[in-house]
């Protein structure tokens, strides 16, 4: 009887999730009423699971994070070099539209939290160290700062979103484009 509890749980939790993220990225001031309604479910099986706007907010930043950490996982193992990791990095996260623009609406109520915080961090620490590895093998140019660069391919990022968004372009399309973007912008041409 516990395991179908849980399991009930678990799927009552996974749809106010989605939910949640398909109703904030539509109006980032969507209510916790509309977010159980979207699921499916009363406002009383929502606040068992997330007593707060802000706690279901973050729980799906968190699980958006998650997503993201799964989908470029792979990368390290099978990228030749750093530039080919950044090749992938774009053909991986491109397609995570809906995450990308969740974080992206929410910044302002996500960023003053102390695990999104640490999580952002680390997620820039990697950025960087990726960089920094290009820039030491010379797959980067080395008169860019790092920062610069990887501003640029967060930049990159925006608009393969906005170009998915707004153009109906396919993802791996636009991950293509940032890619040539970015390797015609600061990458050494070999």
């Amino acid at each position: 009887m516990i395991n179908r509890l849980d399991a009930r749980a678990k799927r009552s939790q996974k749809a106010l999730m989605k939910a949640g993220m398909e109703k904030l990225n539509e109006n980032p001031e969507a209510t916790l009423s509309d977010i159980a309604s979207h699921a499916g479910v009363g406002r009383a099986t929502l606040y068992r699971q997330y007593e707060t706007r802000e706690k279901l907010i973050l729980a799906i930043a968190i699980d958006c994070f998650d997503i993201i950490d799964e989908a470029t996982a792979s990368i390290e193992g099978k990228a030749r070099n750093a530039l080919d990791a950044i090749r992938m990095m774009f053909e991986h996260i491109t397609p995570l539209t809906r995450e990308f623009q969740f974080l992206m609406n929410l910044e302002r109520v996500i960023k003053n939290d102390p695990q999104i915080a640490s999580i952002n961090k680390k997620h820039r620490t990697q950025m960087i160290d990726l960089v920094e590895y290009a820039k030491k093998k010379g797959e980067v140019d080395k008169a860019y700062p790092t920062s610069w660069i990887v501003n640029l391919i967060e930049g990159l990022f925006y608009a393969g979103w906005v170009q998915l968004q707004q153009e109906g372009s396919n993802p791996e399309e636009v991950a293509g484009l940032a890619f040539k973007t970015f390797c015609q912008g600061v990458a050494i041409q070999r």
